[in-house]
């Protein structure tokens, strides 16, 4: 069971608390690193100590008076710091209690400590008085990607994921798919209402596949599915910007984001839909003015189709799913182990293998019935 976020003057959770909650999220310094770019450091963060790695694993901490110490001492600020670096200064896991980590601090008589994962890795910094009244200045990822599915939201940032599980994502792929059919025989039905010579036109099979989309936007629109969609994007800005993640705040948060999957898709749709289009027979020039255009409109273009069919304002029940999706995200952020993710362990965080899974799956039966039907070549839309 995840244990909610410690609020200022919650004593009674406090000293429970794994310290990875309370820790201030910092980028380290490297040992090669100058002692300006650490001062830099400790006033962004505005802590008293800043970890230091080598080859991304922590070596130890830099405090301010090891910089006054090495500039008194004659040290150029210019100069690399790994002679000042505390290496005996021990860090603590995100996963240990607080009351451990106070009696370390009275060990120890660090101004602070360094908080890493079970890699070895800095998680953040954590201080005395952080430990007697935290903030929520929290350690979170710097960037969260997440998909909408019919059951709740789906997270992930920084090696870890929140919110449905698995199977959620494969409904959402399978649930996709049919929107897409659906939408699909809406057209076909339409252009069978019209007269028979228009299907003999060069330009009915575009007219019927536009339709499609257009149908499958709309039915998008209805389903609650976008509504997931816009706590999905609305809790990605709450979590970037750092705000807390509360009704109120969360509420204020825009719907369309720019790294949404939906712009993605509408570039694709440019660039193929104009490099296909035989306005001249230099595939060059085609290849060239499709990419030109792609670059140009796929995301003002991409906000609008978000703004009017992928999303909608989310009621409270769809709200309140995104928020739990980004707690549960920033828990593990802050007390799992975050090794450096590969490329590919990214992708299948992403869910995207999931839902391609239930798009497939819903692809194959829907192809079944069609054999099983015997359906005429018109009516296959699959």
């Amino acid at each position: 069971m995840n244990q909610p976020p410690v609020q200022t003057g919650d004593s009674s959770r406090l000293w429970t608390s794994p310290v990875g909650l309370l820790a201030v999220g910092v980028e380290p310094a490297d040992v090669g690193n100058s002692l300006a770019s650490v001062s830099t450091h400790l006033i962004d963060y505005g802590v008293p100590a800043i970890p230091v790695v080598h080859e991304e694993r922590y070596v130890g901490l830099v405090t301010e008076a090891d910089l006054v110490g090495a500039l008194s001492a004659g040290a150029e600020s210019t100069g690399a710091i790994e002679g000042v670096v505390r290496r005996d200064a021990p860090a603590v896991s995100g996963k240990m209690p607080a009351t451990e980590v106070l009696r370390l601090f009275e060990s120890t008589r660090l101004p602070a400590l360094a908080v890493v994962d079970s890699d070895n890795r800095v998680v953040g910094v954590i201080t005395p008085s952080r430990l007697l009244a935290p903030t929520d200045r929290e350690a979170r990822p710097k960037l969260v990607g997440g998909m909408a599915t019919p059951f709740g939201v789906y997270l992930t940032g920084g090696g870890v994921s929140g919110g449905v599980p698995p199977y959620a994502l494969i409904a959402a792929g399978a649930f996709l798919f049919a929107l897409f059919v659906a939408g699909a025989y809406l057209a076909l039905l339409v252009g069978w209402l019209l007269p028979r010579e228009f299907m003999r036109a060069a330009w009915f099979e575009p007219l019927i596949s536009g339709l499609g989309l257009l149908f499958f936007f709309l039915l998008m629109r209805l389903a609650p599915l976008t509504g997931y969609h816009a706590a999905e994007h609305m809790v990605v800005h709450a979590i970037e910007q750092s705000e807390p993640l509360e009704r109120e705040t969360v509420a204020r948060m825009p719907r369309v984001h720019p790294r949404c999957g939906t712009n993605v898709a509408v570039g694709l749709a440019i660039f193929l839909g104009l490099s296909g289009l035989a306005w001249t027979p230099e595939a060059e020039l085609r290849t060239v003015v499709a990419l030109l255009a792609t670059m140009l409109f796929f995301r003002p273009l991409g906000s609008f189709i978000q703004s009017t069919f992928t999303t909608r304002p989310p009621n409270a029940a769809q709200l309140d799913a995104g928020i739990r999706a980004g707690k549960e995200l920033l828990h593990r952020y802050q007390t799992e182990a975050r090794s450096n993710v590969s490329p590919l362990r990214r992708l299948w965080q992403s869910g995207l293998f999931y839902v391609m899974m239930g798009s497939m799956g819903a692809g194959l039966l829907a192809y079944l019935i069609t054999e099983v039907l015997r359906l005429p070549p018109y009516w296959r839309v699959v």
